[in-house]
């Protein structure tokens, strides 16, 4: 999991027009939050409590593209098409 990524979507939920800068690629990333061009600082408690549900959803996503990719390929297949040949047109 993309915990960059993670942290950025909580202050997003918290303040969809946030600008922030960070370094890292661990929760750590959390500490080194640099609040840009009169973005008003988040506690870092409240990003870290809102981890573990963007984390979910994050993982929601995944699966959803991965659902939909399987729940197209069945309908291609379903119209004659092969699996190999349903690979070979998308490159899968």
């Amino acid at each position: 999991m993309n915990r960059i990524n993670a942290i950025y979507r909580a202050i997003k939920k918290i303040n969809p027009s946030a600008q922030v800068s960070m370094s890292g690629t661990d929760i750590s990333a959390v500490d080194t939050i640099i609040f840009e061009n009169g973005t008003p600082p988040i506690p870092k408690e409240q990003i870290l409590a809102l981890i573990p549900q963007v984390e979910l959803e994050m993982q929601q996503e995944a699966q959803a593209k991965i659902d939909n990719r399987n729940n197209a390929l069945s309908k291609l297949q379903a119209l004659g098409l092969s699996e190999a040949e349903v690979k070979e047109l998308f490159k899968l």
